[in-house]
Parts: C-alpha cells; sequence; structure tokens
C-alpha cells in the first residue's frame, strides 16, 4: 500500500501506546482516523490532540471482545469516512498466570476474548468491506514475541498471540493472490506501554482473580520492569507503517530474538524438546 493520503484507519486501542503511535504516523500521512479504546478519559485525550493538530478523527469506546461493539464501530467508521484502507487490530492485555492454576477460567476467557477473538472480530467486522471496495488495503494485527515463543507463567496471552499469528497467517494465504488485501502480524518483544497494568480494564466480576499472590506480584514487577525498558512505542509503529508499505507479513521490531526464532523451528523440525523465550 502506498497512498495514504485521504484515506481512512481504523486503530484499536489507539489511545495509547503502539496504537497512538500508529495513529499518529498514518494521521503524518494524511488519513483519516478512527480511534477505537475502551478507556474513555484516554480516548477523550487522544481525539482532542488529534483534532488539535487538524486531524480528521473519529473516537469510538469499544470493546473488542464484544462482537457487537465490534460491528458498531465498523458502523460509525463507515458512516463517518466510508471505505476502510488500514485496519489495526491492536487492543490487547495481558493477564494470568501458570497453565496450572485452577480458579483463573475468568481471567483466560478475558485475555483470550480481547488478544485473540478481538482480533477475529476486527477482521470479520471490517474485512469483506476492504476487499469489496477494491482499492489496496492492509490489516495489522498485534501477536507478540510471546506469540513465536513460549513464554512460560503467561499461559493465556502466550495462546492467545500464538492464536493470533495463526489467524493472520490463514488469512494472508486466503487474500494475498486474489484480493486487493495484505495483512500483516505484528510480534515486538516488550514495548513502552501500560500493558503491565492491563488489569486497569479487567472486568469487575474478575477483580477477584487478580488480587496478588506474593508470587504473581513479583512475576508482575518483572514484566512491569522489562516493559518500562521496552522500545518506544513511536519507534514500533514506524516498522509497522513501513511494513504496510512494502507489504511486508511478520513484522519483527526486535531482531535480537532472531536466533531463538530459528532455535525453535530446528526444534519443530527435530522433534525436540520445548525451550522457552530467553527474554
Amino acid at each position: 500500500m502506498r497512498e495514504f493520503n485521504g484515506k481512512t484507519a481504523v486503530i484499536t486501542g489507539g489511545a495509547s501506546g503502539i496504537g497512538h503511535g500508529l495513529a499518529s504516523r498514518l494521521a503524518q500521512a494524511g488519513m483519516n482516523l478512527v480511534i477505537a479504546d475502551i478507556e474513555h478519559s484516554a480516548l477523550e485525550s487522544a481525539v482532542e490532540g488529534f483534532e488539535a493538530d487538524g486531524v480528521s478523527v473519529l473516537g469510538v469506546p469499544t470493546d473488542v471482545a464484544d462482537n457487537d461493539s465490534v460491528k458498531a464501530l465498523a458502523g460509525a467508521a463507515d458512516e463517518r469516512f466510508g471505505d476502510v484502507h488500514v485496519l489495526f487490530n491492536n487492543a490487547g492485555v495481558a493477564g494470568g498466570g501458570p497453565i496450572l492454576e485452577p480458579d483463573d477460567i475468568g481471567v483466560w476467557d478475558w485475555v483470550l476474548g480481547v488478544d485473540l477473538l478481538g482480533v477475529i472480530y476486527g477482521i470479520k467486522a471490517f474485512g469483506p468491506a476492504m476487499v469489496a471496495h477494491g482499492e489496496p488495503c492492509a490489516i495489522v494485527n498485534t501477536a507478540s514475541m510471546a506469540g513465536l515463543l513460549p513464554t512460560p507463567s503467561l499461559g493465556a496471552y502466550t495462546v492467545a498471540k500464538y492464536g493470533v499469528v495463526a489467524v493472520s497467517e490463514v488469512l494472508s494465504l486466503e487474500t494475498r493472490e486474489t484480493t486487493n488485501l495484505r495483512v500483516s502480524v505484528l510480534c515486538p518483544g516488550f514495548v513502552h506501554t501500560r500493558i503491565a497494568d492491563s488489569d486497569r480494564n479487567i472486568p469487575e466480576h474478575l477483580v477477584s482473580l487478580e488480587e496478588p499472590t506474593v508470587e504473581g506480584e513479583l512475576r508482575r514487577e518483572a514484566v512491569r520492569d522489562l516493559v518500562a525498558s521496552g522500545m518506544a512505542p513511536g519507534e514500533v509503529a514506524q516498522k509497522v507503517f513501513e511494513a504496510i508499505v512494502d507489504e511486508r507479513f511478520y513484522v519483527l521490531p526486535h531482531p535480537q530474538f532472531g536466533e531463538q526464532i530459528v532455535a525453535r523451528a530446528q526444534q519443530i523440525a527435530a522433534g525436540g524438546s520445548v525451550a522457552p523465550w530467553e527474554i
């Protein structure tokens, strides 16, 4: 995709982090923005900032784990701007712990709902119309390095992100040769966002399940430190933008993990044992 000026982008989780970074980059390229987010105050602030810069922008409160909410987002985008040319299924949360923890199935429902079903709902709500309008367009789905390398103690998150990679791969195979749609999957390492504090948006009925144990709090602090030292969202966004322009599928902003990805492929081919993501 090479033409952006006057086209329209929809970004979920667009009020902060990587989503806001890509929204800013696409605005620089002249695109109209539809920003979706579950955090109303952050959404209002983001929209006000873009409007102050003269960007044509629409903010839509959206729960990507709710298919009806995502359909409403698609309707609002169409009503305001018409055809959509870039969809960034980016909203995500981190939660839960080791897979054998017996009482956290509600947290699994939440994480899989946002991180995996949210991507699927977005594809189904926007994808057919993007193909139908016939102009060059792109869908980018946010996975993680945890979607390529197994990550102990982050069971729900890892499973969801593996799913996002698989959905993206299959969608690319289904569309690349016969349609105007190009697909990319973003698999970053640690990025300086607020994902370590995802429970600020956890459904109320699950709050008690996320009360920290000593082990859980230590795990959270370790993740928070890694996130705080991570890549700037704007730098990741630039790499995503370049992938859209170059029609590149895998977007890997942290090349230092490349050897681990190669080693994992070799282990699979050899029928070997599982090795974790070495952060």
